[in-house]
């Protein structure tokens, strides 16, 4: 069985590896100068490679495909696939990390076991085209011709970090085996946000409730440490929150809500009370007990308030406008931090033209979809190298003809 992969990501080396291991000839090609690029860059480069909490819920997509597809590659497989590459495991909050805690520890181990098994990897080798003849698929890249094989295995992930190779090839691919892909668009991504205070607030971290809304109308939330930044918001709550928040069309707005654990009721009596005991404090006096500092003074601008006005000569209406930022600041989104700052695609090759028992193309026989190619992606926290390792271990194991 000879079996090609377009794509030397997570998802291709694990399809690669377990192909390899049931005795297929597998060949890889690779448009960067070394496999794995991106991998480095995951979980702030120490490799977030599942999580506790896997329930299918946290992905978006087709439920239906994306639960057949985990009923085929359980997570706990997952895991026994790298303990196989001699990786360890710690865990953190939930998140499942490498031992070393380095991501260059996982691409390691993949790398190990690829030149074990002889898999022939080709980097510096964009695919431009694939063809199908009597003998098998023929692939055309960096201008050499490879072939035939028996089967393809495509892996060219989707748009997101193009600085590690992800460029949206998977449109022209797809396109040329007669398949769809639905729009691309970038996910796990920090948003721009509309404030005249931002630039004040960059560089700001601390734990609150983040809160989409549209319309009115509350979307979801998240609670973790937000990050603000020069030019918006970001941090894993944010990330989250990313994907509904730039459904096209929808204006969005992020609500920070920074004391979650009060009511509004509460918020306002805390400071009411705050307000009678230190009367003869300034406003950011009042507030450097109990706020992160960085956010005071744009806390106090933003409710019009005067910064030398004394905590005594606050009325109800006054305390009201600031207990009612600590439970909702809004920030009205305006854009996202463009495809070198998403972690993840939406879009792709669509769940109905892919057999979730194995990956295999409904429209092309002996042709496997993975990871970023298929339109499903997941939330921040190990989901997205969880699901590209799952659909590259189903489909090597499918192409290679292992039951």
């Amino acid at each position: 069985m000879t079996i090609v992969i377009i794509g030397g990501g997570p998802a291709g080396l694990a399809a690669a590896i377990t192909a390899a291991q049931s005795g297929a000839k597998v060949t890889m090609l690779e448009k960067m100068n070394r496999v794995g690029r991106k991998l480095l860059a995951t979980g702030n480069g120490r490799c977030n490679l599942s999580n506790e909490d896997t329930d299918p819920a946290h992905y978006h997509g087709d439920p239906a495909f994306i639960r057949q597809v985990f009923e085929q590659v359980v997570p706990e497989q997952v895991l026994s696939f790298w303990d196989g590459l001699g990786l360890g495991f710690t865990t953190e909050n939930g998140r499942i990390y490498p031992m070393s805690l380095q991501a260059s520890a996982a691409l390691d181990a993949l790398r190990v076991e690829a030149e074990r098994l002889g898999i022939q990897i080709r980097c510096e080798a964009p695919v431009q085209t694939i063809r199908r003849s009597k003998g098998g698929w023929m692939v055309s890249a960096g201008g050499i011709s490879y072939g035939p094989f028996d089967k393809l295995i495509l892996a060219v992930g989707g748009k997101a970090s193009p600085q590690f190779g992800a460029d949206g090839d998977i449109i022209p691919i797809a396109k040329q085996l007669r398949h769809t892909v639905r729009p691309l668009r970038p996910a796990l991504v920090r948003l721009k946000c509309t404030s005249p205070y931002l630039k004040a607030l960059a560089g700001c971290r601390m734990d609150a409730l983040a809160v989409l809304k549209s319309d009115g109308k509350e979307i979801a939330e998240r609670f973790g440490e937000v990050l603000f930044t020069e030019e918006g918001l970001s941090g894993p709550p944010i990330l989250d929150l990313s994907r509904e928040a730039l459904e096209p069309g929808r204006k969005a707005a992020v609500s920070i809500v920074l004391f979650p654990g009060m009511n509004a009721g509460e918020c306002f009596a805390m400071l009411e009370e705050r307000c009678r005991r230190f009367p003869y404090m300034t406003l950011p006096e009042m507030f450097a007990g109990i706020l992160n500092k960085r956010l005071i003074v744009p806390l106090i601008k933003e409710a019009g308030l005067n910064l030398q006005m004394k905590a005594g000569e606050m009325n109800k209406r006054q305390i009201s406008a600031l207990s009612g930022l600590l439970r909702e600041w809004v920030f009205p989104v305006s854009g996202d931090g463009g495809w070198r700052d998403a972690q993840v695609t939406v879009g792709g090759v669509p769940a109905e033209e892919i057999d979730p028992l194995t990956m295999q193309s409904r429209l092309q026989k002996g042709c496997y979809f993975v990871g970023e190619a298929v339109d499903v992606d997941g939330d921040c926290g190990g989901y997205n190298l969880l699901w590209a390792v799952a659909t590259g271990i189903l489909a090597g194991r499918s192409a290679s003809g292992e039951q």
